[in-house]
């Protein structure tokens, strides 16, 4: 036989209160008066019956669950990061996360088993990292239409209608490039700006976040006076890329220092350390690296260390929970209009720059 479970009607007895009164000290319900020492010793009485919330009770009452779903692929270094801030904040505001991974599914079929479980009252809300280039019509239709609160990180950036968590990837490398130039004033010398493109895309899908790099990069040196210059490197073929590049800007800088060079990713920068030992250039003095994301924690697997700017994902995580949590308190009838919260990059300076 198991043990009897103790209600909220045994901390009542014990405290000689009603059950209303302990509701409300366990809820903090607005409206219900308690002084201090019937609050005392409601939870007095908590502790030593060693009494715990039913929370299916609490749900069929509440109509909430306390669990929001976080939707990613569990292999990617950057999901594990938003869950720390997702867990965080989540921790904080009583709730609890089910983590969902599309796995071998379609993420679509993957997708429709978090409505069914909002449908069930499994979960409250929803939080997906997307990839920048993510704006399905169809699931955002499919989110109104079930009325559960949903932000997506990274995704839908050009599109209204849908709450998002983004990065500024604009001012990050407005940020690298102020960094990355900061001894360069009044040298005239335009820093390299180095696009790795996925391998086999040749640069032609070209997604918004990468737009946006490109174009703060040849805003910053068009107010400068100078000419960008854009170099784009296929991922699968970088090694002998960075070969031939940096063998062609040591020609033009006459055997002095190359100039600055700012790569989009810093995946990219073990294959650009590699090419500069083969041609005896010292990265941080004769040639000054610098990544506009540190999506692998580049700047603490390269030696000497890189220089960079970080996607926050954490505090994106931390965000997302706070948009969901809004989403829930709002007052009946009055719907919170979607949009888009911008986070910004930071500046993590190291040896290479």
């Amino acid at each position: 036989m198991g043990k009897k479970r103790v209600t909220s009607h045994d901390v009542a007895k014990l405290a000689g209160v009603s059950r209303s009164v302990v509701s409300a000290v366990l809820n903090d319900t607005p409206g219900i008066g308690v002084s201090p020492q019937t609050r005392e010793a409601v939870l007095r009485a908590i502790q030593e019956l060693n009494y715990h919330v039913d929370a299916q009770a609490r749900s069929m009452k509440t109509g909430r669950s306390m669990t929001l779903a976080a939707f990613g692929d569990t292999r990617h270094p950057l999901f594990m990061r938003l869950l720390e801030g997702m867990q965080r904040e989540s921790e904080a505001r009583g709730y609890h996360l089910l983590l969902c991974s599309p796995g071998e599914r379609k993420s679509g079929d993957a997708r429709n088993g978090l409505l069914d479980l909002y449908h069930q009252r499994k979960i409250d809300g929803i939080v997906t990292l997307d990839n920048t280039s993510y704006r399905s019509a169809d699931w955002a239709a499919k989110v109104t239409e079930a009325g559960v609160p949903y932000v997506s990180v990274e995704g839908y950036a050009e599109t209204e209608g849908v709450f998002s968590v983004l990065a500024d990837y604009r001012q990050s490398v407005i940020t690298a490039l102020d960094y990355l130039c900061r001894s360069e004033i009044g040298t005239g010398r335009t820093p390299v700006y180095v696009e790795i493109s996925p391998g086999g895309q040749g640069g032609k899908r070209v997604n918004w976040a990468e737009k946006n790099r490109r174009n703060a990069y040849k805003d910053w040196c068009t107010a400068r006076g100078m000419k960008p210059l854009i170099v784009q490197l296929d991922e699968r073929e970088c090694r002998e890329g960075w070969v031939n590049l940096l063998t062609e800007l040591g020609a033009e800088a006459g055997g002095g220092s190359l100039p600055p060079v700012l790569v989009n990713w810093s995946s990219a920068v073990p294959e650009l350390y590699r090419a500069a030992f083969r041609l005896g250039l010292t990265i941080g003095s004769s040639l000054r690296v610098m990544a506009a994301d540190n999506t692998i924690q580049g700047d603490r697997l390269s030696v000497p260390t890189l220089s960079c700017v970080e996607i926050p994902y954490v505090g994106m995580g931390e965000a997302a929970v706070r948009s969901i949590l809004q989403q829930l308190e709002q007052e009946p009838g009055a719907a919170l209009a979607p949009g888009k919260l911008w986070l910004p990059a930071v500046l993590k300076p190291g040896e290479s720059a």
